[in-house]
């Protein structure tokens, strides 16, 4: 993997983390029951949606209204465990892809463009041959 490959990864990564942080508090607010306004004194039952708890239609309409909807607490806290799992994977993959004996900052391949794979003394076992076509 060359630089540009490496600082476009670093790029996605951070755009990654960035759209986490702005939706996790969203999706916090939405799968959390108001009990803000039933703490400020609300009349009860004004911040509950009394419709249907399974139709998409009621669920947007009780978020727009700003009031607490079966459905979109369902999908607000699996959406929650779902930015958990994406940060998690982010984590274990940064810490894999740090700089170290063998990284992605490892020395250029010697000559044949290849790579291969180390050899038990730590040299490449990799040895390039030459190939030539009859016809």
């Amino acid at each position: 993997m060359n630089d540009d490959h490496a600082q476009l990864i670093a790029e996605l990564r951070a755009l990654a983390d960035t759209a986490l942080d702005r939706l996790e508090p969203i999706l916090q607010r939405a799968a959390a029951p108001h009990a803000q306004a039933e703490a400020a004194g609300a009349p009860p039952g004004t911040g509950q949606w009394s419709g249907c708890t399974w139709c998409p239609v009621c669920a947007l309409a009780a978020l727009i209204r700003g009031e607490q909807h079966d459905l979109v607490t369902l999908v607000a806290g699996q959406a929650s465990v779902l930015i958990a799992v994406l940060r998690q994977i982010l984590d274990e993959h940064r810490v894999h892809d740090t700089p170290g004996p063998g990284g992605p900052e490892s020395p250029e391949p010697g000559p044949g463009g290849g790579g291969g794979t180390s050899g038990p003394d730590g040299g490449s076992a990799f040895e390039p041959i030459t190939v030539t076509f009859k016809h």
